[in-house]
């Protein structure tokens, strides 16, 4: 894998973890609500999961390249088009963070609870398969598939972690839930960015 390649995935990965949604709220809330601490083992916790469905897409992306090429080619012209959507609707989506207190104190709660969150979402899948898709070919070894799924638990785990940090800091948490959909657009303009580019790609 070169440099540039890693940079890529990193990027997209990055994207798609910084999207506002149900897993930001809750890694927020048990920063908040509980301590700095649980905020960092529910980050962990995400990011574990984000791991499991980036190995699910892996292997499921490499099954269909070996038994169909034509459906792979039409996986890849469906995940442009998923891309764009996603853009769309993070412009146009007017969601904001919402905090909610609970008792929960034990720290291995909250690495499930964030475990849980994203494990539960199918949309994730979706999304891996959609942009992994881009990734992957007979050429790819082991270890490039291997990268893949590492890439994608690292990055969003660490973005977490920089969320945790952020939002313990004084006056920050504020700031944060104003911007929030601004946060929204700037993530869903790049995410039309890049299905444009990719659309490109596939025609070339």
């Amino acid at each position: 894998m070169t440099f540039i390649l890693f940079l890529q995935i990193a990027f997209v990965c990055l994207l798609g973890a910084m999207s506002p949604g149900p897993s930001m709220m809750v890694v927020i809330n048990n920063a908040i609500f509980k301590n700095k601490f649980n905020g960092i083992l529910t980050a962990f916790g995400h990011g574990f999961g984000i791991g499991i469905y980036a190995l699910f897409a892996v292997i499921g992306i490499g099954i269909v390249i070996e038994t169909n090429i034509i459906v792979f080619n039409t996986l890849k012209t469906l995940s442009v088009i998923f891309l764009f959507y996603l853009g769309i609707q993070n412009i146009l989506k007017r969601s904001q963070i919402k905090l909610k207190k609970n008792n929960i104190k034990f720290g291995l709660k909250s690495f499930i609870q964030g475990f849980s969150i994203s494990i539960l979402n199918p949309k994730v899948l979706i999304w891996f398969i959609a942009i992994y898709s881009q990734f992957m070919s007979l050429n790819n070894d082991i270890y490039f598939n291997l990268s893949l799924v590492l890439i994608a638990s690292i990055v969003d785990a660490l973005w977490y972690l920089l969320l945790v940090n952020i939002v313990t800091s004084k006056g920050i948490l504020e700031l944060l839930k104003n911007k929030s959909y601004l946060l929204q657009r700037i993530v869903g303009c790049l995410f039309i960015v890049i299905s444009i580019f990719l659309l490109i790609d596939l025609f070339k």
